[in-house]
């Protein structure tokens, strides 16, 4: 007994070697927990796939995704288990990791009481395919029964995230705290009340708790929690005969806040404290994270054994790979090991180091024996624990299994207060100021947007926070600035928009009117008004009218009704004919109830199309030269449709007209960097987007090449992967373009993809120039193509126009 417990010291010594401070040693990304119960392996009944005991220092891959009430649709990202050891030749550890490419954690060290039946509940991170892989030293039946899971991503209108307490008893049978002054027999359950006490709400949908059986026969036995109004499950705690075994449980409450503990076999006294709990839908609450990682060793060079009755303040934020303070970090899962305990025995109380000391015990242990329980324990605003050692001098391990933060928003700053409409348009670009925190897993990244425009993705540091700065064009109309944390999974974490609005007073500012004044126009041509950089109030509508009179009101041949659209004039205009017009502007200008006309414009009909931006720039570039505009001179900006083109959809503005279809290739596809994680999203495939762009100077097609992430039924993209190869890119070499003599110039300025809820839309952004060579007005803004996860397609204008 003696050797076999120097053997597995020796081997959990070498173990886990501590990883530098503050690199992140997660094995998984964050989310809420959720409870789920049933049995995922009996290496003894071949529940899990194997029916002979584990083979000695070999893994074994067990799949728990779609098993014992968890999902199999990805949305796992680890799962809580009880871990049951039986038949045990010598004391030995249990070794889990999500796959071969994980980080290898320590679950538990079993057979430490006369090589007895041996629980502990460990939280592992879930492979891609939803299997976890687990190890034995030696030659044992191993059970796993599930106590919940942990979502593979933050959620916060769904119940399961985690508030830490900071230890609180709630039972004592010895006493009669919160149960009857009375052992337990074998067969019997303790209804006991955990909502409404020690700090828990009436609303909590589940908690952790610390089991102690306190067992003073020879005879083992086992615990089965579970909620008070359901059906008791499989899973059982096992506990020691002749002394005090704790075991930590994660239970879910029924619906008025208790759990029913069964005591299976022994008669025992119970304890239960509370460690925290789970909130209710909608309530927030620190998300887990999967992790790995040494943060103590009382017997590593420059420690020594903790004293009798020696309290020791532990720093644990910032080391093996745990978060810093300032990231949210709020909360750490340990497995505490008491390595040979003192003379005597006794037990060992943790606690934030800033908070009182709890009359709770986080793991009990008799003279030279080996212990592992695990213990979920807040952090002080220092990021250190204290450990009490309530006995003789006792060494004591603590490895990490995850952490839970709350996640914290970027905080955007800018010019403008959210929320607010500034009128005076400022005279440049400007910039925000944005503010992400500390990582709290690795690969986490601050995605930014403006006006629905990829603004750039940054690296989150994990040992201060991270700054970036957004532009925002010098332009009216509203704006919005998104910030959003995204895990390595490309998962949302949390953000932040802010939403302002500048311009809207068009009485300062002016408009502008198409046809220009002057110009040559279409006889089909519309009447077409906007603000002069700048946008109308949603109330604003003009009436334009037309007339053969230069003051553009007398006589008037057609007078439209108050639209906020292009008005195309009924009336049949004739080619070589002067017309004038005026357009009546009512609604809201800097917050003020305004009616003004502007005009008049004239132009003359043309029975040859011509593009009225093209126009405009025809006339600006002959003004700059001092040339006299004649009428053969618009000649330039005659266009056609092509013969594929329906006619109809030409507005005969300049205006674009976005149609969007997307190809029927579904080719496989993997990112070139992280293709891995890519991989765990679902089957990959690669699409192609082509958005055509439809105006009386061009017929112009833009190819744009998604990844597709699919669920089976449903696809979207990852942020994360933006800019990967085969992400989502602008292939500028499959665009095509009919211009015509003095057709515009467009350049791409961007190819990204944007994700709100529910949608994923890729949009290219560019650069439209009318004029001859660099010459001429420019125009800029997008067109999107969305893709919904339902699969609906659709196409249209995107911002800036």
């Amino acid at each position: 007994m003696a050797a076999a417990a120097l053997g597995a010291l020796a081997l959990l010594g070498s173990l886990l070697v501590a990883t530098p401070a503050h690199a992140l040693s997660d094995t998984g990304t964050g989310g809420v927990f959720v409870p789920a119960t049933g049995r995922v392996l009996d290496t003894k009944n071949n529940i899990g796939g194997y029916n002979t005991p584990m083979p000695a220092d070999t893994w074994r891959t067990v799949k728990v995704a779609g098993m014992a009430g968890l999902p199999d649709d990805g949305t796992v990202g680890s799962v809580s288990l009880v871990a049951t050891v039986a038949d045990i030749p010598s004391q030995a550890i249990l070794y889990g990791r999500p796959d071969a490419n994980a980080s290898t954690t320590s679950m538990g060290i079993y057979g430490g009481i006369d090589n007895d039946n041996t629980s502990f509940s460990s939280v592992l991170a879930v492979a891609a395919d939803g299997s976890i892989q687990v190890k034995t030293q030696n030659s044992v039946r191993l059970i796993l029964d599930v106590q919940g899971y942990y979502t593979a991503n933050t959620d916060g209108t769904a119940p399961g995230g985690f508030v830490p307490l900071n230890g609180k008893r709630i039972v004592d049978t010895r006493s009669g705290l919160g149960a009857t002054k009375a052992t337990v027999a074998g067969g019997k359950t303790v209804t006991v009340q955990v909502s409404g006490t020690a700090g828990v709400p009436a609303d909590a949908s589940g908690a952790i708790v610390n089991l102690i059986a306190i067992n003073t026969t020879d005879k083992v036995g086992y615990l089965t929690p579970y909620a008070a109004d359901g059906t008791r499950p499989t899973n059982s705690f096992n506990y020691a005969g002749s002394t005090t075994t704790g075991m930590q449980a994660q239970v879910q409450l029924s619906a008025d806040g208790k759990i029913n503990i069964y005591n299976g076999t022994s008669t025992i006294n119970l304890v239960v404290d509370v460690q925290g709990y789970f909130t209710a839908a909608g309530k927030s609450g620190a998300v887990f994270t999967p992790g790995t990682g040494r943060v103590y060793d009382s017997r590593a060079t420059g420690n020594k054994i903790v004293g009798a009755n020696e309290t020791r303040a532990i720093q644990v934020a910032g080391q093996a790979g745990v978060p810093v303070i300032g990231s949210g970090v709020s909360a750490v899962v340990l497995s505490l090991t008491v390595a040979h305990g003192g003379q005597n025995g006794g037990y060992a109380r943790v606690w934030a180091d800033d908070a009182d000391e709890p009359n709770t015990s986080a793991i009990n242990y008799d003279y030279d024996t080996i212990r592992t329980n695990t213990i979920t324990v807040p952090l002080g605003a220092n990021g250190k624990l204290d450990l009490h050692n309530v006995g003789s001098a006792t060494n004591y391990v603590f490895d990490v299994q995850g952490w839970y933060a709350n996640p914290i928003a970027p905080k955007v700053t800018c010019p403008y207060t959210a929320g607010s409409t500034t009128y005076k348009i400022p005279s440049a670009d400007f910039t925000c100021a944005v503010t992400a925190p500390i990582a709290t897993g690795t690969g986490q990244q601050l995605g930014l947007t403006v006006d629905g425009a990829d603004a750039g993705i940054v690296d989150l540091s994990a040992t201060k926070t991270t700054t970036a700065k957004a532009t925002v064009a010098a332009r009216g109309g509203e704006h919005r600035v998104d910030a959003t944390i995204v895990d390595q999974a490309g998962n949302a974490v949390t953000s932040t928009s802010v939403l302002f609005a500048l311009g809207g007073d068009w009485i300062t500012n002016g408009v502008s009117g198409y046809p220009v004044d002057t110009a040559y126009a279409s006889t089909d041509t519309g009447l077409y008004l906007k603000a002069t950089n700048d946008s109308f109030a949603d109330d604003v509508t003009t009436q334009y009218t037309l007339t053969a009179n230069p003051d553009g009101v007398s006589d008037p041949i057609e007078t439209s009704a108050a639209t906020a659209d292009v008005f195309r004039p009924a009336a049949s205009l004739t080619a070589g004919q002067a017309y004038y017009w005026t357009a009546r502007v009512t609604g809201t200008s800097a917050g003020i109830a305004a009616d003004k006309t502007f005009g008049p414009w004239k132009f003359t009909a043309s029975d040859t199309p011509i593009d009225n931006y093209c126009a405009e720039a025809l006339l600006q570039q002959n003004a700059r030269s001092g040339t006299a505009t004649q009428p053969d001179d618009f000649n330039v900006c005659a266009t056609m449709p092509s013969d594929d083109q329906d006619a109809a959809t030409y507005d005969g503005m300049g205006v674009m007209t976005p149609e969007a279809t997307f190809d029927s290739t579904d080719s496989a596809a993997t990112a070139s960097t992280g293709g891995a994680v890519v991989r765990a999203a679902g089957k990959v495939r690669s699409k192609t987007a082509a958005v055509h762009i439809n105006s009386r100077s061009m017929i112009w097609k833009s190819t744009m090449k998604t990844l597709q992430y699919y669920d089976g039924a449903s696809a979207w993209s990852k942020t994360k992967y933006r800019g990967y190869q085969g992400y989502i890119r602008c292939n500028t070499k499959d665009t095509t373009k009919e211009s015509y003599s003095f057709g515009p110039n467009i350049s791409v300025d961007k190819c990204a993809n944007y994700s709100p809820k529910g949608k994923d839309i890729l949009y290219e952004q560019i650069t439209i120039r009318y004029g001859i060579g660099k010459i001429g007005p420019t125009y800029g803004g997008s067109m999107h193509a969305t893709l919904t996860k339902s699969g609906t397609q659709s196409a249209g204008e995107g911002v800036g126009f």
